[in-house]
């Protein structure tokens, strides 16, 4: 679906028996993360690049810049080094990383802010998932942020029928910055420590850490006994930081991405059809449902669009009363998200800038 397709093994959470470290121990762990090449350039959202040059006032990029704090973190140490070798090899990954974000970056940093949280973490979807909301590895991980079912259940996600709300872009968001923040606060602050929780579940980064001290050795991320996925991810995750605060340092490109909403959020208060609303709004379906993913061609409670369209979906409020024409008798309609509010359609509600 995303110009960034993926076959990925991703975060096991709670579940520390599929950690795919443990499966493919024997294997190179380029074997257990892959990207395939970027699809056609149709299925990417175009960015005017006057808008958002790198280094300007109007980059993201240059924004986060600003908010990352782990950079310290990542100097001198060789793994990072052999991450970020194997990223530059592969130019299409970074372009696509930027162009497949470009329609959740601006989300995820502006939750991050309002948390104080290193920025560095707006790009773990980039490892997780390529930033499609649609993949899903063999150990059921789904979304962006590659929830398990357990882990989506512990993080309040709905899981019924034809509608999965790790999927679902604020609400798995929401759901893995609490996560992120348990695991840092479960590991003293230590953000590598929550971040290898992350991937491979806080049980088995603790056992690491108590067979280490029981040997009087260091307990430090790098020091740790832990899967093979779980030794590399932290790194990769590093060193793709590393290139985005020092693109020019490493001679590659980043796909510019202004520093503004690509979204705004609309309350409904009656289901959506997807596939009418497109037809209806110009916006190719396509966008629609990678904007709103959990329900599968049906929304209720709020529908995410693009900035442009929700202003003339709000100047015709017709628009949204005859895409929510009920289907044909036997259709099953979506759970509503725990958090989304129920209002009149034609109120919106804009997505706001990091630290408003």
């Amino acid at each position: 679906m995303l110009a960034v397709g993926t076959l990925l093994y991703g975060c096991q959470h709670l579940e520390p028996q599929l950690t795919i470290g443990d499966r493919f121990a024997n294997e190179p762990y380029r074997a257990q993360l892959r990207w395939l090449e970027p699809a056609p350039t149709d299925t990417i959202i175009e960015i005017a690049e006057s808008s958002s040059q790198s280094g300007s006032g109007g980059s993201l990029w240059a924004r986060m810049r600003q908010g990352f704090s782990l950079q310290a973190k990542t100097q001198g140490v060789a793994r990072i080094d052999e991450q970020r070798r194997w990223l530059m090899e592969r130019p299409a990954f970074l372009t696509q990383t930027g162009r497949a974000g470009s329609r959740y970056l601006h989300f995820i940093v502006g939750e991050l802010n309002k948390r104080n949280m290193p920025l560095e973490l707006a790009l773990l979807p980039a490892i997780e998932s390529g930033f499609n909301p649609n993949a899903q590895s063999p150990a059921q991980a789904l979304g962006l942020w590659q929830f398990i079912p357990a882990t989506g259940r512990r993080y309040q996600l709905q899981q019924r029928g034809d509608y999965d709300e790790r999927r679902d872009i604020p609400s798995s968001t929401r759901a893995a910055l609490d996560y992120l923040s348990y695991l840092h606060d479960y590991f003293d602050g230590d953000w590598l420590l929550a971040l290898a929780a992350y991937n491979a579940g806080e049980g088995r980064v603790r056992d690491a850490i108590t067979r280490n001290r029981a040997r009087g050795l260091a307990t430090t991320y790098w020091n740790l006994s832990l899967p093979g996925e779980t030794q590399n991810y932290v790194p990769r995750l590093l060193a793709l930081s590393q290139l985005v605060n020092a693109p020019a340092s490493y001679g590659v490109s980043l796909a510019p991405i202004a520093d503004q909403p690509y979204f705004q959020m609309v309350a409904l208060a009656q289901p959506v059809d997807l596939a009418q609303l497109a037809q209806l709004s110009g916006v190719h379906e396509r966008e629609l449902r990678m904007l709103n993913p959990a329900g599968r061609g049906r929304v209720r409670g709020r529908l995410l669009m693009p900035v442009d369209a929700s202003r003339r979906l709000l100047a015709q409020p017709d628009m949204i009363a005859k895409a929510a024409l009920p289907r044909a008798s036997g259709d099953e309609q979506v759970a509503a998200s725990p958090d989304a509010g129920v209002a009149e359609p034609q109120v919106a509600e804009v997505v706001p800038p990091p630290g408003v």
